[in-house]
């Protein structure tokens, strides 16, 4: 509590008794005031905590597949932990297998003996949201009478239950076997889920046998092949007695065309491993164009034009298309088939 001052009337109406005393307690409550003065206008040692949180900064990563659509994060998922002795986590080798799926409807998958010496097999990549071009190719795939199709990943632009419905509606009714790869806009919050809930894949990774080739699906939706990967890659690839040996993931390990929309880790390793076990082909996406190089003995074909946004100037061979790959006993040949918006 503070002191009241004394007024110059007190003071005249009521002389004191004992004036030194008073004087000294006058004194005192001088230099108290003062004293309270001087701390409070001292800054304190250590400044109080802000009455609300500081703004957090939030990074936006822009999808390296994204050139003319605005900018999403790319949420990252953790690499699939698999052993490092892991087995095919879903290897279809029977004649035939039903793949059951929620909102779409069961389509059995004959698949072709080793007996099987020619027949042609369709490749695409990257449809997203660009439905009028993927249902022509659909429907030319069809037509072309093949033996199964593959999607190398990105068959929605985000990864949502409700984007797969709209997938799974697009696909009712085609008949063809169908194969899809995961690409990093099929994650949601980094999990596959939905994809295997509606795109009809068995599994993450998985391998299938038909006529003389032994064909591979690997993961790499988190943006590249961690160790656990490569090692179920090459158990599988040493189980196979398969002559032909062709692989599918979403993201090229390497652009011949000097782009840097590649893995981010593991392609040095993935390439060795290719070479190692004599793959013939390894198929991706992510990148919205036709690309096609050859390293080492292997030959890598980039299909990403099924229905994205297409890339510009720096990649020339930027159209809409799929391919067909035709194989004849242990002979191989691939057609790029355009396809105008």
């Amino acid at each position: 509590m503070s002191e009241e001052p004394l007024s110059l009337e007190s003071k005249q109406r009521s002389k004191p008794k004992f004036p030194i005393f008073d004087l000294v307690i006058l004194t005192i409550i001088v230099v108290g005031l003062a004293l309270t003065l001087i701390v409070q206008s001292s800054p304190p040692d250590t400044l109080p905590p802000p009455t609300t949180s500081p703004a957090t900064a939030s990074t936006t990563t822009t999808a390296t597949s994204l050139p003319t659509e605005t900018p999403i994060t790319d949420l990252v998922a953790s690499p699939t932990t698999l052993p490092a002795t892991a087995s095919p986590t879903a290897t279809i080798t029977s004649t035939t297998v039903t793949t059951q799926v929620s909102n779409l409807e069961a389509t059995p998958i004959p698949l072709g003996s080793k007996d099987v010496l020619y027949f042609t097999f369709a490749v695409c990549g990257d449809s997203r949201r660009g439905h009028e071009v993927y249902k022509e190719i659909l429907r030319r795939v069809e037509e072309d009478n093949v033996a199964f199709l593959v999607n190398t990943g990105d068959l929605v632009n985000r990864g949502t239950a409700d984007q797969f419905q709209s997938f799974a509606e697009l696909m009712n009714g085609f008949t063809v076997p169908f194969f899809p790869v995961p690409g990093n806009h099929d994650a949601n919050i980094g999990s596959l889920d939905e994809f295997l809930q509606y795109s009809r894949a068995p599994a993450e990774h998985y391998s299938f046998d038909f006529g003389q080739g032994h064909f591979i699906v690997a993961d790499s939706h988190h943006g590249g092949i961690n160790s656990s990967e490569l090692a179920w890659l090459e158990a599988d690839l040493v189980a196979t007695d398969q002559p032909l040996k062709m692989v599918f993931l979403h993201h090229p390990p390497f652009d011949p065309d000097g782009s840097d929309h590649i893995m981010v880790y593991g392609n040095e390793k993935f390439m060795a491993l290719m070479e190692k076990h004599n793959v013939s082909y390894v198929f991706a996406g992510h990148i919205h164009a036709y690309v096609e190089g050859f390293r080492n003995g292997v030959r890598y074909i980039i299909t990403g034009g099924a229905g994205a946004p297409l890339y510009g100037a720096e990649h020339p061979q930027a159209f809409y298309h799929y391919i067909l790959v035709t194989i004849n006993g242990t002979q191989v040949s691939t057609e790029v088939v355009k396809i105008e918006p």
